[in-house]
């Protein structure tokens, strides 16, 4: 049943129970009750609709409708929400094809990542095709990176997103001017030399500029000249012919190419003075690459209006589109010119900063890349924007690591402990196998719990007790005082190595940890005592720094 159905149900319901009255409020909850992932400001409208029809009716048509949903049953229960991603009711096996097409002026971050987690996943789901297109058309305000397939491929690869084909926007500029030629040949498209502000005071009036009606063959000349650069940088735009009363002006004539003087671009030679809009180059593509399913932001929405005049012009169906709010994690930066500009300024060590959420800095945090695939597939394609918690991804890394990292033991402030008449000891703790010595036997503790407590009995955690004699600037001496457990319980370590702990504020803290640690590799993971999950990042001789995951 639609929501508009059920809507309609339950007004009545209301209005026959309530003298002709039904309350919008009312049967808004019970939508809200059967359709909790649907849009409060939809469901209103359904309701409001409703309502103002059931409160029209006569009696007599009230009381009958009342009657015939009572003996269907008024308890309708809500839909069982699908597990993974929602089915394409127009998908068939073999014939999705998704696109994941960044700027890539920057890595990916979590944001970003919704759209290419999603594209590969609905890709995979009917066997289709996942495609991994560059966007980088803009060599001017947006310049794309030197190394962008490397840094996507490991990032994407890390995410388990498996690319079939990557493309390049500036491999393909042939492509998008031979389209431009024909738009012009076709009529539909003009090169305008007016003024930027002159045209936009005709538009906004929905009046046409002279240059958009000249012959194609002016502007087909006009096109060679802004491609051989005889015109320069803001003397021609080239722009399609659309609506000039469409009631959004940014849709009116929207340009498709424009001239760079001095372009910037790692791919191409500085004599490729013609650059297509974003939204020329990219509804080309997606046709000519067989694209039929589109995931983009709701800020993006207008993109499809604007391409619809393109599609129209050629005769071409244009792909299924699913528009997403935006993804933000709590309290981290996503921002690529933000995230360029600490960088340049110092105030970030590089893209995998632990204060970013890009996908390099979440990896090197050491986050499980199915922690973010889940949480982003649970979130699917909803319109609304979401903010995702670090406690979030914390219960779905925990998931995925159980059982993986082992446990060390650490200090804050390791301070010397020699134990005597000490009884041999082998054990098996919650920190692997332990061998303590008969006789003398030395441990590091930390200073706070000794400092104070000579002539006091302490208990060696899941060892022995200890009855501290002595405490000196450089050590205390203690002798066996039983195995009765009783309190304090103070933690030690019998080896110890000095590691330094980045944390998520980018703050470093400097630690000792059982010299076990020494003995994982780089990119593996540890749980360290009353500190959390951390992975090792880079080891020294005698040293090891490690970045904090979370507890």
């Amino acid at each position: 049943m639609s929501v508009e159905d059920q809507a309609y149900k339950y007004a009545v319901k209301n209005a026959f129970l309530h003298a002709g009255k039904a309350d919008v409020g009312a049967v808004v909850g019970k939508l809200k009750a059967l359709n909790p992932e649907t849009e409060m400001k939809a469901l209103a409208l359904a309701a409001k609709k409703a309502v103002e029809t059931a409160n029209a009716l006569p009696q007599n048509e009230l009381e009958a409708d009342y009657k015939k949903f009572e003996a269907e049953g008024y308890e309708l229960k809500p839909k069982e929400k699908e597990e993974g991603l929602a089915a394409l009711e127009w998908a068939e096996t073999g014939k999705v094809f998704t696109r994941f097409a960044p700027n890539p002026n920057g890595p990916i971050h979590l944001g970003s990542s919704r759209a290419a987690v999603l594209s590969h996943e609905y890709a995979r789901k009917y066997g289709g095709r996942f495609i991994l297109r560059f966007d980088d058309t803009d060599p001017k305000v947006k310049k794309p990176m030197d190394n962008a397939e490397e840094v996507f491929r490991e990032d994407l690869g890390w995410l388990g997103c498996k690319i079939d084909q990557v493309f390049f926007a500036s491999d393909r500029l042939p492509i998008y001017e031979s389209y431009m030629e024909k738009l012009l040949k076709m009529g539909h498209a003009y090169a305008c030399t007016c003024p930027v502000e002159e045209w936009r005071a005709l538009v906004r009036k929905e009046k046409a500029c002279q240059c958009r009606e000249l012959s194609p063959e002016k502007q087909l000349e006009r096109f060679y000249n802004m491609r051989s650069h005889k015109l320069k940088e803001g003397e021609a735009v080239l722009r399609i012919k659309t609506s000039l009363s469409h009631k959004d002006p940014s849709i009116r004539d929207w340009w498709i190419a424009k001239i760079v003087d001095k372009p910037v671009h790692p791919r191409v030679s500085e004599t490729q003075h013609l650059w297509p809009s974003y939204n020329f180059a990219s509804a080309i593509d997606d046709h000519e690459l067989g694209t039929t399913l589109i995931i983009r932001g709701q800020e993006h929405a207008q993109n499809e209006t604007k391409q619809m005049f393109l599609y129209n012009y050629f005769g071409w169906e244009y792909p299924h589109a699913l528009y997403t709010g935006r993804v933000m994690l709590e309290g981290a930066v996503l921002s690529t010119s933000k995230i360029k500009e600490g960088i340049l300024k110092g105030d970030y060590i590089g893209w995998s900063d632990p204060r970013l959420g890009t996908i390099a800095a979440l990896r090197r945090r050491g986050f499980h890349p199915g922690a973010i695939r889940r949480v982003i597939i649970s979130i699917g394609t909803k319109p609304n924007d979401t903010t995702i918690t670090w406690d979030q991804l914390a219960a779905e890394n925990r998931e995925l690591i159980k059982g993986e990292a082992e446990k060390i033991k650490v200090l804050e402030d390791p301070f010397k402990l020699i134990v005597e008449s000490a009884p041999a000891k082998k054990f098996h703790s919650e920190f692997g196998d332990v061998t303590l010595n008969e006789g003398l036997q030395g441990f590091f503790v930390e200073k706070s719990a000794v400092e104070k407590s000579a002539g006091t009995i302490l208990r060696l955690r899941e060892a022995y007790n200890v009855r501290i004699k002595k405490v000196s600037e450089l050590q205390a001496i203690g002798e066996y005082a039983g195995e009765e457990k009783m309190e304090p319980i103070v933690p030690w370590i019998s080896e110890g190595v000095e590691i330094q702990v980045i944390l998520p504020t980018a703050k470093k803290i400097t630690k000792i940890a059982d010299t076990r640690i020494m003995s994982k590799n780089v990119g593996e993971r540890v749980y360290l005592d009353r500190i959390g999950y951390c992975i090792i990042d880079k080891k020294e001789e005698g040293k090891a720094t490690v970045w904090f995951t979370h507890r």
